[in-house]
């Protein structure tokens, strides 16, 4: 159950339901390229720079970039952007194989509706859920952290829903605005 969890945490920090074949491949490539050479650059810029990307160019990167290759767990997402790092939108889960074989049959395909504010700073980054439906069930984001702890036994350190994670190598923030992203480096 961590696993899924994370995933979706991830998605959320670069995750209205519209297949990943809609998405431009170009626009995908576009944000691939910038993140590759960023991260790539090792030594630490004087003056902090940024590069904006569109939200369908954001949806394109994850939906045939990123989640074939880190969380094929996730069948897609589609992030709505807005003024004020607010950050909405959908995602679908399926949970197959052997790893989720004890998993009970609903918890394994299912569809996420939420929305929240994107805090971003010093490298970190974190989502803060104001709104969360799984299968169209509203669950309060407190529950959900809690059920995710309990899932965690015998973990040395336990992660929350709200912990902060570090941006990907090369970032130093990443802010929201209606229909853009805008990634600090």
């Amino acid at each position: 159950m961590k696993k899924p969890l994370m995933i979706f945490l991830a998605v959320m920090v670069l995750g209205a339901s519209i297949p990943a074949t809609s998405h431009s491949m170009e626009d995908a490539a576009k944000i691939e390229r910038f993140l590759m050479r960023i991260a790539m650059n090792e030594r630490e810029q004087v003056v902090l720079r940024s590069a904006e990307f569109s939200q369908a160019e954001l949806n394109a990167y994850l939906n045939l970039i990123y989640l074939p290759k880190y969380a094929p767990e996730v069948e897609y997402v589609d992030l709505m952007l807005e003024n004020d790092n607010i950050v909405s939108g959908a995602m679908a889960v399926k949970l197959e194989g052997e790893n989720y074989r004890n998993l009970p049959s609903f918890l394994r395909d299912f569809e996420v509706q939420f929305s929240g504010r994107l805090e971003s700073e010093n490298k970190r980054i974190r989502y803060i859920f104001s709104d969360i439906r799984i299968n169209g069930t509203r669950f309060a984001p407190e529950v959900l952290d809690e059920a995710f702890s309990t899932t965690q036994a015998g973990v040395k350190i336990k992660q929350s829903i709200f912990d902060w994670f570090t941006l990907l190598p090369g970032l130093v923030k990443v802010a929201i605005a209606s229909g853009r992203i805008t990634l600090f480096f």
